[in-house]
């Protein structure tokens, strides 16, 4: 699309031909023209986006427009710096997470607020106020969330009791209604768009479970309850409550709950065999739906790379409390620093880890669908391969079957059976060792993409 604006910079071209969705967001919007011609050379700034929220909202339309053009405004600004080869994929990921901790916090604390003037504060036992906390879980929680991600949350309050207004609720009421507007803030649908797809679907018992539960509640369902899964889904659950909405003390009380219930104290060598099963049914969905150019969940596709790093935390976390880490590349870092994996493997996997979440990115760009599908269309696989800097779709493909080839090649060692011999997640003889926990239900249970 051919934009008409005086302030358009010719820089900005290769953007404006890859991403429809940015071409008809400055068609829409104008003004976000001038606004970028200020920003756009710089990474996005928390403080800038902190400043764009600033003001008195009339009323919940006006706060849910405002977030959502800082939504279209950072989604610009992220794209052109990106496809304009200005940013590496570490400011493209850090940027999104920052948009989605600012606006999650900043729905947060309005809407507590706005209760508050309705029931009251919420009062733990001593009479003290608390806040609601908000996990952030997948790639949100270890600051790697793609430009067209969902949001995975789990609400967690510190204590029950009632809120201390003359009309006084349970606190458990007060956040569950505190939960269900934030999500609608980020979540539904407008005119603007929204900011973030939030699923909830990772909280306990999962969407037959309560919308939020107490820290109480959590410790019992991790101790009668707490699947194998989810085990591997709350290493990366951090803590999102941020400014006015941090309760220091209440953090530290759910990462007291949470840290034993992931890491455990032993050597947890039957998270192996627990992680080949679940990734065998991974790949059976893939090929049952015919995903193979799936670039996250086909052969070879990011989420080995994410398994890879994550098993080993799995095992040797609870030992080892350096490994208890977000970030999937600082893992691997600090796996090759233990002598765990080869610095060789280590820059493969990252390098492939790279690409894969570039080319991820560039997918996504086109239209802001949250899709992993490598095109089927001569004409957009041309506009992929040119965005990735190849004169063509071939030399893609060839580069890319490399890294997958290659991280296809570095997951079956490590996820090997570990029956016979030695077994590259220990050096050690796998078959001379009790399996010490029995994870029989680990794949029944996991849902197959979460993020």
């Amino acid at each position: 699309m051919t934009l008409n604006h005086p302030l358009i910079d010719p820089r900005w071209q290769p953007a404006l031909h890859h991403s429809r969705y940015l071409a008809n967001l400055l068609q829409a919007r104008p003004a976000l023209v001038e606004e970028l011609t200020l920003l756009w050379e710089k990474a996005p700034d928390e403080a800038q986006m902190r400043d764009f929220l600033q003001g008195n909202f009339a009323d919940d339309e006006a706060l849910r427009a405002r977030l959502r053009h800082l939504r279209q405004r950072t989604m610009a600004h992220i794209i052109l710096r990106d496809l304009c080869g200005l940013s590496p994929l570490a400011e493209v990921v850090e940027s999104m997470t920052l948009l989605a901790d600012v606006t999650t916090n900043f729905a947060l604390d309005f809407y507590h607020r706005q209760l508050v003037t309705l029931y009251g504060e919420p009062l733990d036992n001593s009479g003290a106020p608390q806040k609601l906390m908000i996990i952030g879980m997948g790639k949100l929680g270890g600051r790697e969330l793609n430009v067209s991600s969902d949001v995975d949350y789990i609400f967690v309050y510190p204590e029950d009791g009632e809120t201390n207004g003359r009309k006084s609720i349970e606190n458990y009421d007060f956040f569950s209604r505190l939960g269900k507007r934030v999500i609608g803030a980020l979540g539904d649908i407008t005119a603007d768009g929204q900011v973030f797809r939030v699923d909830m679907r990772l909280r306990p018992n999962g969407d037959s479970g309560p919308l939020v539960c107490s820290l109480d509640a959590l410790e019992n369902y991790f101790v009668t309850q707490g699947r194998e899964w989810e085990r591997y889904a709350w290493i990366k659950g951090r803590t999102m409550n941020a400014g006015d909405n941090l309760q220091a003390q209440w953090v530290e009380a759910m990462q007291k709950i949470a840290r034993p219930f992931v890491f455990r104290k032993y050597l947890d060598f039957g998270a192996i065999n627990a992680m080949r099963d679940l990734h065998a049914q991974i790949r059976r969905e893939v090929a049952r739906k015919d995903m193979a150019d799936h670039v996250k969940l086909g052969p070879g596709g990011i989420r080995e790379i994410e398994f890879i790093a994550q098993v080993f935390q799995l095992i040797r976390g609870g030992r080892d409390q350096a490994l208890q880490i977000r970030p999937t590349l600082r893992v691997l870092r600090l796996l090759t620093e233990r002598e765990l994996l080869p610095a060789a493997s280590e820059c493969e996997l990252r390098e492939a880890y790279e690409f894969l979440r570039r080319l991820e990115h560039r997918l996504q760009y086109v239209e802001d669908q949250q899709t992993h599908m490598l095109p089927v269309d001569a004409a957009e696989r041309e506009k992929i391969a040119r965005s990735m800097d190849f004169p063509d779709w071939p030399a893609l493909l060839a580069v890319l079957d490399a890294h997958r080839n290659r991280v296809s090649k570095h997951f079956e060692a490590v996820f090997s059976d570990p029956e016979d011999g030695q077994h590259a997640l220990t050096g050690l003889w796998l078959g001379q060792l009790d399996d010490e926990t029995a994870l029989t239900t680990f794949v029944d249970s996991m849902p197959l993409a979460r993020a």
